[in-house]
């Protein structure tokens, strides 16, 4: 009775698990005439979660379709970062501010590229002098991730001037916070 009852709770499991993976990764026909390159694009980041086996189909035609950011999730399946960092670069010789942006954040994190704190500075202070593309909360994540860059580097003037704009902007006080403890850190620093 209890083996009994055991096996169907695991096969009425499973169902449940395969009916909700499936509704995670609708299957939409990929050469629908009507396709756009949003639903593309969602079901390329959809398949690196739910239905690895279709990522390169689902990325490509978003790619194809204009959806660039589709070669993120197409480098990390692959573990080759080589096109979407061409993609990148070519954007952000555009003046990119979206491809600045991320250049930065790779070289900060070191994915696909050498990790790089002072190159990664480099482009979050370009990405933040392309005034058109941003908002508010973007800006005060990009000078938050400077501030941090700028302690590693000893810049304290520099993590005084990037804290600042978060304090004075952030709308996350969790994150004005600890812009005001960084801040307090780099004055010691300063004083010393």
């Amino acid at each position: 009775m209890v083996k009994g009852l055991t096996s169907f709770v695991f096969a009425l499991s499973l169902l449940s698990f395969v009916d909700a993976n499936a509704s995670m990764f609708p299957d939409i026909d990929i050469n629908d005439s009507s396709l756009t390159s949003d639903t593309a694009a969602k079901q390329c980041a959809k398949s690196f979660m739910h239905a690895p086996h279709k990522l390169l189909l689902w990325c490509e035609k978003a790619y194809v379709m204009g959806h660039w950011e589709s070669l993120y999730y197409i480098s990390m399946y692959t573990g080759d970062g080589s096109r979407y960092l061409d993609e990148l670069n070519t954007r952000m010789n555009q003046g990119d501010a979206n491809a600045i942006n991320t250049l930065a954040w790779l070289y900060q994190s070191g994915r696909f590229v050498n990790k790089d704190i002072r190159e990664a500075a480099r482009l979050y202070e370009l990405y933040l002098s392309q005034e058109s593309n941003q908002v508010i909360f973007l800006k005060s994540s990009t000078h938050y991730e400077l501030a941090t860059i700028y302690e590693k580097l000893g810049m304290w003037e520099k993590v005084i001037t990037h804290t600042q704009y978060v304090i004075d902007n952030a709308d996350r006080e969790g994150r004005i916070a600890v812009a005001k403890d960084l801040q307090k850190q780099a004055r010691k620093k300063i004083k010393l």
